[in-house]
């Protein structure tokens, strides 16, 4: 069945579900809880609750942030679902300044850990190699 660009910028929702199955069997969430189609809140054991924003958008720029906070604001991450995903420095930047996470998924897995700073700094094992 054609698609017709639904999951342009939607995550699909085997997507959302193996999302969710994620941070259900992590230690530091208690509770995940759907909002919306794209609006997830987490609510985490030691740390403060997160509502975050799911998206499919290939490479997350400032207007995407932009247009997402427009419609879903407050938001404390927004999160591109595929692994082949990404988002612009810029943007990146504009959402730490506001005090929001802007992850790809595997990111967001590790970021949920943290809070503050090290939340919204957060960069994965693998990249922190890298950077060595």
């Amino acid at each position: 069945m054609p698609e017709y660009g639904r999951y342009k910028k939607l995550p699909r929702p085997e997507s959302i579900q193996k999302f969710i199955e994620y941070l259900d069997t992590n230690e530091i969430v208690s509770q995940v809880k759907t909002v919306s189609e794209q609006i997830i809140c987490i609510e985490r054991v030691k740390y403060s609750s997160l509502r975050v924003f799911l998206t499919n958008i290939y490479i997350v720029g400032l207007a995407d942030v932009h247009e997402i906070l427009a419609q879903a604001d407050p938001l404390d991450a927004i999160v591109t679902m595929s692994l082949w995903n990404s988002y612009t420095s810029e943007a990146k930047e504009f959402c730490k300044e506001r005090r929001i996470g802007l992850f790809m998924f595997k990111e967001f897995l590790g970021a949920v850990h943290y809070d503050g700073n090290r939340y919204l700094n957060y960069i994965p094992p693998d990249e922190r190699k890298k950077k060595q």
